[in-house]
């Protein structure tokens, strides 16, 4: 049971005669030790309040910190899944420009030998050409001879 300082300035003693204390000595020790128990209790009031308000930061704390925690092991998880996804999407990237290069070193090839095959047929009907004009001037060359011989005979 817990005295309040009430009870302690309301406590009364017993008077004996016989060897018995001064009643205003003791009053008054009672009204100071009251005085002192009423401070403490004060203080004691003002110490769990702060040590509540204490309490409820440090609960408040400890819930950011809980929450950090999570939003770092969410933004590292996040962080490597970014990486994942770039690797994975750099090597789409590098295999669709492998493909298209091949593609058009494909189409490259075909062209360079589609213009080959020009080249000879070109060259191939240079050479008939330069046959038949040469065929037409050796003709020609005949006629005139021809015609010169008869004309100097005549």
């Amino acid at each position: 049971m817990r005295l309040s300082a009430t009870e302690i300035r309301q406590q009364q003693f017993t008077m004996k005669r016989i060897r018995g204390f001064d009643p205003q000595e003791v009053d008054a020790f009672l009204e100071e030790v009251a005085d002192d128990f009423e401070e403490l209790t004060r203080e004691n009031d003002l110490l769990k309040g702060q040590l509540a308000t204490l309490e409820e930061r440090s609960r408040g704390l400890e819930d950011r910190e809980r929450t950090l925690q999570e939003t770092l092991i969410t933004t590292q998880k996040i962080a490597e899944e970014f990486k994942e996804s770039a690797k994975r999407e750099a090597q789409l990237v590098l295999r669709e420009a492998q493909l298209k290069a091949e593609k058009m070193l494909e189409e490259a090839r075909q062209e360079h030998a589609k213009l080959n095959a020009e080249i000879r047929a070109l060259r191939q009907q240079r050479r008939q050409i330069a046959e038949e004009l040469l065929a037409v001037v050796t003709m020609h060359k005949r006629l005139i001879e021809q015609g010169l011989a008869e004309s100097g005979e005549k």
